[in-house]
């Protein structure tokens, strides 16, 4: 009977430990929504041309945007695309948001957490070179959602690009 209940005790304890591992080891809400971008756009970096099937980030329609950013930067994404469209010229953006330039090509992405809780920092490894993206997050009623990026070493954010004047 006592060698049951060491069992049940050592089981029950197993199980226990096992469950904390488990939630240590799952990101947080902030580093998943960020990783989830990177996962759904990591083609931008791996393929030369986007297909037709793969159009990149800032090329989507404000829905998918929306899933990601909040409603006012994907607003502002959304006019320099209008921007575009109509001057068929480059408006406030001229490179690609998620990796911080215009050749994006090659990189290795790490996500992780930031300092703060509504930061998540973005590690880009490219072959002769590494930048650090700071994201800046904002919870809605649908969830975490990016609010803005600062780029690295300029200081700029893309909220900062996509208001200035042209």
């Amino acid at each position: 009977m006592r060698m049951r209940l060491y069992r049940l005790c050592f089981f029950v304890s197993a199980l226990n430990i096992a469950a904390i591992c488990a939630a240590a080891e799952l990101p947080s809400p902030q580093v998943a929504i960020v990783a989830k971008l990177y996962q759904d756009f990591a083609f931008e970096a791996v393929l030369e041309e986007p297909t037709s099937e793969n159009s990149s980030f800032i090329d989507q329609k404000k829905p998918v945007l929306l899933r990601y950013l909040t409603p006012s930067l994907a607003e502002l994404l959304l006019r320099d695309r209008q921007c575009v469209k109509t001057t068929h010229d480059i408006c406030r953006l001229d490179f690609a948001p998620l990796w911080g330039n215009q050749d994006p090509i090659g990189a290795g992405v790490k996500v992780l957490p930031g300092a703060a809780s509504d930061t998540v920092i973005v590690r880009l490894r490219y072959p002769s070179s590494t930048t650090q993206l700071t994201y800046h997050l904002k919870h809605i009623a649908v969830g975490w959602r990016i609010r803005d990026i600062s780029y690295e070493p300029e200081h700029s954010t893309l909220s900062e690009i996509l208001e200035s004047k042209l």
